[in-house]
């Protein structure tokens, strides 16, 4: 065979070697969370926001923005419209109650929403 028509072949075999054996695959605790709009109480809206992707980065290794997002929920018995930030966070284990807290700390949120479900990752988490 020629050097022609090997490189091809062994090429293919490089490609296919490298797509079925997924690096740095691992379990992850993926949370989605949202925070409100109303800053904590002495903080301006950029303060809460600088603060809270900071402390996200410091607490997980960083996040992905979604951005605004539109939800609804149940107050007093009658549903209120909000417009909210929402984030999601992959780490080695579940952050929910860091998470809930970081959230209380830059925001005005009583019960704040965060989702936690398990999945997997194909890169390294943490910081």
């Amino acid at each position: 065979m020629s050097l022609k028509r090997l490189f091809p072949c062994l090429l293919a075999l490089a490609l296919l070697l490298a797509l079925g054996i997924p690096a740095q695959a691992g379990q992850a605790h993926i949370h989605f969370l949202v925070a409100p709009p109303s800053p904590a109480g002495g903080m301006s809206n950029l303060q809460a926001l600088e603060g809270f992707r900071q402390g996200l980065a410091d607490l997980a290794g960083g996040y992905t923005e979604w951005g605004p997002s539109e939800g609804a929920s149940r107050q007093g018995g009658k549903l209120v419209r909000q417009t909210n930030f929402s984030y999601i966070v992959a780490a080695g284990r579940d952050l929910t109650p860091e998470l809930v807290k970081l959230i209380q700390k830059y925001f005005v949120a009583p019960q704040p929403f965060v989702l936690h479900w398990v999945g997997t990752a194909f890169i390294p988490l943490g910081k």
